[in-house]
C-alpha cells in the first residue's frame, strides 16, 4: 500500500512538473508596448512612422452578445474581439494593462499578412503578371542581389532559401527600427549587404524578416508607393475602419513590414473580415488567399503551415488563414463559418494560464463558435 502511495505521489509530481504556464512579459509590457511602440507611433521615435488619420471612422455593428470570457481571463490578455457574419459578438479589454477599444495595438508580426495582402492587390490589378515572376525582373533594387532570381511566390513563404536560421535577426530588425539612430535603418543597403543564400529557394520554409524586408523593396520599387500607402488606400479605406492605420518606416519611405502596423483591435477584426468576405466572393483578391493555403508549406512549427504571409491552421479538418505575432498576438480567419477571432496579448511564451494560445486557446474559440 504504501509502495502504491509513494508511485501515485510520483506520477502526480511529474504530471504538475510537465505543465508549463503562462509568463507575463512585463519588462516588453512596459519598456516597449506601451513605451518605444507608443513613442514612435506619436511621431517622436524611434522608429519613424507613416500616419495615416481617419477623417470617415465607421463604427462596428454589434449582434447577440456570447461569453467568451473564460477563453481570455487571463493577466496576459490585452484585448479580445470576436466577430460573427461582420459583428461583434464578443469583445474583452484588460483594464489593469490600460486596454481600451481606441488604443491602436502593434500586433508585431502580424503586420506580415497586411503586406501579403498588398501583393495580392497588385497581382489583381496586374502590376504583377505572375507570382512565379523573379523579384529581380520587378525591382532595379533587388536586381543583383541574393533576392533576383528569387520568386515572388517563395518570397511570400519564405522559401528564398537565404535565412537559415534566426540567430542574425535581431540585429537587421533593430536596424530596421532605428533603434541605434543611426541612419542604418535602410531596407535597400540591408538586402544588398546579405551575400549568399543556404539552400535553394523553394525547398523550406523559414520564418525570418528579410523575405518580406526584401518584398517592402519591390513594391516601392514597382509602384512608386509603399506597402503601408497601398495597404491603406486600397484595402484600409474599404473595409470600414474605426480609428486610424500607422506604420514604421525606414529612412527611404519603405514601410517596414515585419512588424510595424497599428490598428484598433476592432480593426484588425475588420481587416479579418474584409479577407473572409473576400475569399466568399471568390474574388481574385479571395482566390489569391485560397492559392495561399494551397500552395502551402511545411514550416517550423509543427502544428502550421506556411502560406503567403500567413500560418495555415487546420482546425476542424479544416485548413484557415492565421496571423500571428510574438508575444501571443493571434488571429483566425474562419471563412467556413464567417467568424473572426482576434486576441492581442503580453505573453512572454504564448499562453494563458498553462494553456498555449494558438494550439489550445484560439482553436477551442473556433470550435465553439462552430458548435452553435
Amino acid at each position: 500500500m504504501k509502495l502504491k502511495t509513494l508511485l501515485l505521489t510520483l506520477l502526480l509530481s511529474i504530471s504538475i512538473a510537465d505543465i508549463t504556464y503562462a509568463e507575463f512579459a512585463e519588462r516588453w509590457y512596459e519598456k516597449h508596448f506601451m513605451g518605444k511602440l507608443l513613442t514612435s507611433m506619436d511621431g517622436e521615435g524611434p522608429t519613424p512612422v507613416f500616419e495615416f488619420y481617419n477623417n470617415n471612422p465607421v463604427e462596428p455593428e454589434f449582434g447577440q452578445q456570447q461569453d467568451f470570457k473564460s477563453f481570455v481571463d487571463a493577466e496576459e490578455n490585452f484585448s479580445a474581439v470576436i466577430m460573427k457574419d461582420g459583428k461583434i459578438i464578443f469583445e474583452h479589454y484588460n483594464e489593469e494593462l490600460e486596454a481600451t477599444p481606441d488604443f491602436h495595438v502593434n500586433a508585431l508580426s502580424m503586420t506580415k499578412t497586411l503586406a501579403g495582402t498588398v501583393i495580392g492587390h497588385l497581382l489583381c490589378d496586374g502590376s504583377i503578371k505572375s507570382l512565379e515572376d523573379t523579384a529581380g525582373s520587378y525591382s532595379k533594387s533587388l536586381s543583383g542581389t541574393v533576392y533576383d532570381d528569387i520568386t515572388i511566390k517563395n518570397l511570400l513563404r519564405m522559401a528564398s532559401g537565404v535565412n537559415e536560421n534566426r540567430e542574425n535577426e535581431k540585429y537587421y530588425n533593430h536596424a530596421l527600427r532605428n533603434r541605434r539612430d543611426d541612419g542604418s535603418n535602410d531596407s535597400i543597403e540591408i538586402i544588398k549587404s546579405i551575400d549568399s543564400k543556404f539552400s535553394e529557394q523553394g525547398s523550406v520554409s523559414r520564418y525570418h524578416t528579410l523575405d518580406i524586408t526584401a518584398t517592402a523593396v519591390l513594391v516601392k520599387d514597382l509602384t512608386g508607393k509603399s506597402v503601408a500607402e497601398i495597404f491603406h488606400d486600397e484595402i484600409f479605406s474599404k473595409m470600414g475602419a474605426s480609428g486610424s492605420l500607422y506604420w514604421w518606416k525606414d529612412i527611404n519611405d519603405i514601410s517596414v513590414d515585419m512588424g510595424g502596423a497599428y490598428m484598433k483591435t476592432r480593426d484588425w477584426a475588420k481587416f479579418g473580415q474584409f479577407i473572409g468576405d473576400n475569399i466568399n466572393a471568390q474574388t481574385c483578391l479571395g482566390n489569391f488567399f485560397l492559392s495561399g493555403i494551397k500552395d502551402s508549406m511545411p514550416s517550423t512549427r509543427s502544428y502550421q503551415k506556411y502560406g503567403y504571409y500567413f500560418w495555415v491552421h487546420d482546425i476542424l479538418g479544416k485548413p484557415m488563414v492565421t496571423l500571428s505575432g510574438k508575444f501571443g498576438h493571434a488571429m483566425i480567419i474562419n471563412h467556413y463559418d464567417n467568424t473572426i477571432v482576434v486576441l492581442t496579448s503580453v505573453s512572454e511564451n504564448d499562453r494563458y494560464g498553462n494553456k498555449h494560445i494558438r494550439k489550445e486557446i484560439m482553436p477551442s474559440i473556433v470550435e465553439k463558435l462552430n458548435s452553435w
